[in-house]
């Protein structure tokens, strides 16, 4: 009987040990395409009906993680599209509209 309480004590201890340790691993920030943000320049870009973003002037989305991104006239993106792994429709629709 005394062996089989010093397993028992044993496991207890083994598992408060594995939940205390969980507790000091570091924790990561997730950023997904959707958080990033910029202001962009909405006359630079059309939005079609079917929600694509195309660039009629030449401009440049400074992204607030430092990030750069240059447009030509004729780029275009659509929905759900990412460049970069930055949602730059999501940027767009949250400032120029989302029609």
């Amino acid at each position: 009987m005394r062996q089989s309480n010093h397993a028992i004590r044993g496991a207890l201890a083994g598992a408060a040990l594995l939940l205390t340790g969980a507790g000091v691993a570091p924790v990561y920030a997730q950023v997904s395409a959707m958080d990033y943000d910029a202001i962009p320049n909405c006359q630079a870009f059309r939005r079609s009906p079917a929600g694509a973003w195309t660039a009629v002037a030449p401009t440049m989305l400074i992204i607030d993680n430092g990030m750069q991104l240059s447009f030509r006239p004729g780029d275009s993106m659509g929905p759900g599209s990412e460049i970069a792994g930055v949602a730059v429709p999501i940027i767009l629709d949250r400032h120029c509209g989302n029609l």
